[in-house]
């Protein structure tokens, strides 16, 4: 399926998020029936700090959305929300009388392995936590085992003491060291 035209920038935004490895969780209507704001197919993304691009409609439906997809960064989990939008308490309009449900998936950067040590064994860690999908950061104090012929499959190569790569790479909640 061709993605429609103007969705492309949305898209393309959400690729340079995963780029930099930004947190961000993309909406979408994914059913819309009756008299709604936004139909099927309409897009947002969801920042961490809760900056929005695009729109699902605007008004608390949307403002519902956006915490949902909060959490969804938060806790890693996708999630569909159904809406319906006739209650005036929870701040609907009530005159649009539609429903609709918002598909809310977060894409969240890799789990990072730290690989501290190059010899056999980390260079088969290494191996292993590339092809299950984590960032590989290899460091080693001997700068000749910190390279692409010794290691092909890393992300980041910092050769020198466990110091100065941390200065360089920090760790983060999302990193694993071995």
């Amino acid at each position: 399926m061709a993605v429609s035209d103007h969705n492309r920038p949305l898209l393309q935004e959400l690729l340079a998020a995963q780029d930099t490895g930004e947190p961000v969780a993309l909406a979408t209507v994914i059913r819309a029936r009756g008299s709604v704001p936004r139909h099927s197919g309409a897009k947002m993304l969801v920042y961490g700090d809760g900056r929005i691009s695009g729109t699902v409609g605007g008004g608390e439906m949307e403002s519902r959305v956006v915490q949902e997809a909060l959490t969804a960064l938060a806790d890693g989990r996708s999630r569909v929300i159904p809406y319906a939008l006739v209650d005036p308490k929870q701040g609907d309009p009530g005159v649009c009388g539609g429903e609709m449900e918002v598909f809310v998936e977060p894409y969240l950067p890799p789990a990072t392995v730290w690989v501290v040590g190059c010899g056999h064994v980390g260079q088969a860690v290494a191996h292993l936590a590339h092809w299950l999908g984590f960032q590989v950061v290899v460091t080693d104090d001997r700068a000749e085992l910190v390279d692409t012929a010794v290691i092909p499959h890393a992300d980041v190569y910092l050769p020198g003491s466990i110091e100065e790569a941390l200065d360089a790479h920090p760790l983060s909640s999302n990193s694993y060291v071995v």
